[in-house]
């Protein structure tokens, strides 16, 4: 791997106005720019993942295979060393038009082919796959999906790690997870349920619960994803993903037992969980638009 010529900065910068230049449409909570010089290189690297993945330099050329990993990453102010990323990523503008496939089902040839120092996907890869891209002298980072918003802080803490250390990857962590509780201040829920698209509930140990939990209380109780129990009580805020309509709501006899109870429901953009990165500041503005009445969900 080459090395780069800057040193490695860490700002925060306006929430989800971009950071000028061609990467304008960027979220920009964090922005890590530039690299590391061949003296502080030599201090940070080899680094060492918690996962016991060792990254020998800083990368220069790197592949997504999850359009989470991407949008961090391009956040992150690396989307110029990518040069392929999976067929669902569609964000920030910009990304190169090389695909290699995605987490679950990669395309190795072409990443072989393409030889980036560093590939990054949010599912663990088959061993065999590993094997190969190994051997081809490509390291592959693994990013976890979250449950808390620790995990959300780790996601940003382990890309930012890569290039630059463990300082600047604690760094990065701390300013995600603090933009994200910024962004959901002044939004009250007070007590609410989650809808997911398949009509189920998010329970206390979901990533969604611990996402709306920074402005209300979650009352289910249970663990996953799961229909509610008879006793649930109601809650002020039906939470529903943006997929489903208020006719799939009130056709559940639980959900509808709740609006009966007084029970408003309200949308979000769903796909925020499922890619988390700033972008998940959404759900939030979402939310303030549906609660102040400048906003009607459909």
């Amino acid at each position: 791997m080459k090395k780069a010529f800057a040193t490695a900065v860490l700002i925060a910068a306006v929430m989800l106005t971009g950071c000028g230049g061609e990467t304008s449409s960027t979220p920009s909570e964090i922005i890590v720019t530039g690299g590391n010089t061949a003296e502080a290189e030599q201090g940070i690297f080899p680094v060492k993942l918690p996962d016991g993945t060792e990254i020998k330099s800083e990368p220069e050329r790197i592949a997504s295979l999850s359009p989470a990993a991407t949008e961090i990453l391009a956040e992150l102010g690396y989307s110029d060393r990518l040069c392929a990323v999976s067929r669902y990523c569609d964000y920030p503008e910009g990304l190169p038009e090389v695909t290699a496939g995605s987490s679950e089902n990669p395309d190795i040839d072409k990443l072989t082919e393409l030889s980036p120092d560093v590939v990054f996907t949010m599912s663990a890869l088959a061993e065999r796959e590993m094997y190969t891209l190994d051997s081809a002298g490509i390291t592959v980072v693994t990013l976890s999906a979250p449950k808390t918003l620790e995990d959300f802080g780790k996601l940003y803490s382990t890309a930012a790690e890569v290039f630059s250390g463990s300082e600047a990857g604690d760094s990065a962590a701390e300013k995600a997870v603090s933009a994200l509780k910024s962004s959901a201040s002044g939004v009250e829920l007070g007590t609410f349920i989650y809808v997911t698209p398949k009509l189920t509930a998010a329970g206390s140990d979901t990533f969604e619960s611990a996402v709306l939990s920074l402005c209300g209380r979650n009352l289910c109780a249970g663990g996953g994803y799961a229909e509610l129990p008879g006793e649930t009580e109601a809650p002020q805020y039906i939470i529903a993903a943006d997929s489903l309509s208020e006719a799939d709501i009130s056709g559940n006899t639980a959900y509808s037992g709740m609006i009966s109870s007084g029970a408003k429901v309200l949308f979000v953009p769903a796909e925020r969980f499922e890619r988390p990165s700033a972008r998940l500041s959404e759900v939030f503005k979402s939310l303030s638009g549906q609660l102040s009445g400048s906003v009607t969900a459909e």
